[in-house]
């Protein structure tokens, strides 16, 4: 068995378990990001022509129901089973190189991940009344792949630097709400100073929300800015392949 089949099934049996509630935050957490932002900022998302309102908004959901499910999936499953009897212990001690061990565990949270996305996705053009371009919602999957391996990075590093599981989970929560307003993924880049925004608009995440509203809202964007991205996550998969022993010490 390979180390990516091990990485993959543990995470299916882990499903299996407790399936109900991962199917209902995958229903409603979309859903309540929705109505929560997409109502009470109303005034700061842009009015586009021929499209709901709220369809600027729904790329941005989407991209935060990608990264957030894998990093909270990657951290908790990291922090629950590091140390010496823990199952990623035992893992490091395998003859696997540990780039290849990184690379497989964030590989195997793609399914999930892209399926929970997809999922969101639906339902929120279901609420919105308007479906996306099929070629755009089809190319709109990679930037997802992309916002899952971005998600699965951050909660691999958090997962193997954090101690104190409360404080990290603040810490994973606070990145999650400035991701989601600092990104262009709840509220446009242009609410903020003009001196932070070129700064903003060069964040990897900010990168993802353009480029999908590109594609789904025929929006103008630049292709070869997803460069930032890919670099940012073989940069990402490097670190954490320096970081992945700390978890045999502790």
């Amino acid at each position: 068995m390979t180390i990516f089949s091990a990485f993959f099934n543990r995470r299916l049996a882990q499903l299996r378990h407790r399936w109900i509630g991962e199917l209902s935050l995958a229903l409603l957490l979309p859903i309540g990001i929705y109505i929560t932002v997409g109502f009470g900022l109303s005034e700061s998302i842009p009015k586009l022509q021929d499209i709901p309102q709220l369809g600027w908004l729904i790329p941005g959901v989407v991209l935060m129901v990608a990264f957030a499910g894998a990093l909270i999936a990657v951290f908790n499953d990291l922090l629950q089973n590091r140390g010496l009897n823990g199952f990623y212990c035992s893992v490091y001690a395998s003859p696997y190189t540990t780039a290849s061990t990184v690379m497989s565990l964030m590989f195997s949270i793609l399914p999930e991940g892209v399926v929970r996305s997809l999922l969101a996705l639906g339902i929120l053009q279901v609420l919105l009344g308007y479906a996306y371009p099929f070629v755009g919602q089809l190319l709109f999957l990679f930037l997802i792949f992309l916002a899952v391996m971005l998600g699965g990075a951050a909660g691999l590093t958090l997962g193997i630097i954090g101690g104190d599981a409360v404080a990290s989970q603040m810490v994973i929560l606070l990145i999650l709400i400035g991701l989601g307003f600092c990104s262009e993924w709840f509220v446009p880049v242009d609410v903020f100073p003009t001196a932070v925004q070129p700064l903003l608009h060069f964040l990897p995440t900010t990168i993802l929300a353009e480029l999908s509203r590109g594609l789904l809202l025929n929006q103008n964007y630049s292709p070869v800015l997803i460069l930032v991205v890919l670099g940012t996550v073989a940069l990402w998969t490097v670190f954490n392949s320096f970081l992945f022993p700390r978890i045999s010490s502790e």
